[in-house]
């Protein structure tokens, strides 16, 4: 009898610890299941969690760029509309989001580098014209020379720069150097001309017909014999107007310096663009000169021949 007794106790016993093991080993696949779970959803929801919060740092970046033009005194019409475009894509996908629906950010990322390119565009714009208005007062200011087509180009630069189309600058500035150095050009020819000729055409041209006459003949002469060197000549006018451009970018260049480190009057990204776009610029003026200069060597040799 105290024998089934104690088989009977040592059999419950078993089945204790058997049903204690089950218990452990259910448990434990659980929660491997439900950790495996939440790390798979958060790996998958963490790209869309980081772009969302990318997009939210561009939407805050370019409201900054927005003050910063205003502060400029630049017009914002422009970058106010795709700021506007901005914010309501931002704002429907977090409605989407909120409904638990596909969504995605990166549609603003657009937006953004518009508006970054068009802060860009607006300082450069604003460096050219400056860097042409000191061209201008060194060059013309003081001279008596008749200004008004010059003035006209100027008028024409501040009114696309006002309306915020920075992308016809460029090509109105290079107008404006060419008209500035015809001008002088000519100017400098009349004054001459003029010394020559204190007389009266008329008296001038009969005292000295015989030698206007030898002239021309001289200069149709020469020109067929020399035109490589009228070439030449033309080229030397290109690279002094690059020359001249180049140092004019330098200045503006000390003159970002000064305004961010020893005035304070510029932002670093300011500064940073404004450094970089004007860099450019004299990159590419580097680049022309060695070609003038290679032309004009080629021209050399053709006249030795």
């Amino acid at each position: 009898m105290n024998a089934w007794k104690e088989y009977f106790i040592r059999k419950d016993r078993i089945d204790f610890a058997f049903a204690v093991k089950l218990i452990a080993i259910i448990v434990f696949s659980l929660s491997f299941v439900y950790v495996n779970a939440g790390f798979s959803s958060s790996l998958h929801l963490q790209p869309n969690s980081s772009i969302e919060m990318q997009a939210e740092d561009c939407l805050n970046e370019s409201r900054q760029i927005l003050l910063e033009l205003q502060s400029e005194g630049f017009s914002v019409q422009r970058v106010n509309d795709s700021l506007k475009q901005l914010e309501s894509l931002f704002n429907a996908q977090k409605t989407i989001k909120e409904k638990k629906e596909k969504h995605d950010f990166s549609v603003v990322f657009p937006y953004c580098e518009e508006i970054k390119e068009i802060r860009e565009k607006a300082f450069i714009s604003k460096d050219e014209l400056e860097g042409l208005k000191r061209f201008y007062a060194e060059f013309l200011e003081g001279t008596g020379i008749n200004t008004s087509s010059v003035d006209k180009i100027i008028n024409e630069i501040e009114a696309e720069i006002k309306n915020e189309r920075y992308e016809k600058v460029p090509d109105l500035t290079d107008e404006a150097y060419n008209e500035i150095l015809n001008l002088r050009s000519s100017q400098t020819a009349f004054k001459l001309f003029y010394e020559a000729t204190s007389n009266s055409i008329e008296k001038f041209l009969y005292k000295n017909w015989k030698f206007f006459s030898g002239f021309i003949f001289m200069a149709v002469l020469l020109f067929l014999i020399y035109h490589s060197a009228l070439r030449k000549m033309i080229l030397m006018r290109k690279l002094e107007r690059l020359e001249l451009r180049k140092k004019t970018l330098k200045n503006l260049i000390m003159k970002t310096q000064k305004d961010y480190f020893t005035y304070g009057k510029i932002s670093e990204g300011t500064f940073n663009i404004r450094t970089k776009k004007l860099a450019e610029l004299i990159r590419d003026i580097d680049r022309q000169i060695p070609l003038l200069k290679e032309e004009m060597m080629k021209l050399d040799r053709k006249r030795k021949r």
